[in-house]
């Protein structure tokens, strides 16, 4: 006897699709999916369906600015090549935008992370740190 396999749980997706715990990976994939969807309901045609999803996809990715979107983007990018969102021909010139959008960020915003504390704006280091005289 034959059992249905019931589909996975939006929730357990992760489990099986571990880029998607990445945010920004997990929104150009909804969009992907939803534009997918949605056209292939309107037109019956699967190129077109492919053709304004892979759009859709590419047109959600994070900007090239800040360390943190570039990283999501260079993410984005690699997860779109997977899912055939993006060309090969046209993932390359993707991660080299990338790779010069990151040039451009300021060394000390690499060394950070999202849970990092800022430096502080105050110049003046605490009494605890400071130097003593020279004898």
């Amino acid at each position: 006897m034959i059992e249905t396999i019931q589909p996975a749980a939006a929730e357990s997706l992760e489990a099986f699709y571990p880029s998607l715990k990445n945010p920004a990976v997990a929104l150009c994939a909804e969009v992907w999916l939803k534009i997918h969807t949605a056209t292939m309901e309107q037109t019956r045609n699967v190129y077109t369906a492919e053709r304004c999803a892979a759009k859709s996809y590419r047109l959600a990715m994070p900007p090239l600015s800040g360390y943190q979107n570039i990283c999501d983007f260079i993410a984005c990018a690699g997860y779109g090549l997977l899912l055939g969102a993006i060309k090969a021909e046209n993932g390359g010139k993707l991660l080299y935008a990338a790779q010069v959008a990151l040039t451009s960020v300021p060394k000390e915003s690499k060394t950070q992370t999202r849970t990092e504390p800022h430096p502080s704006p105050d110049p003046h280091p605490s009494p605890t740190f400071a130097a003593t005289p020279a004898k």
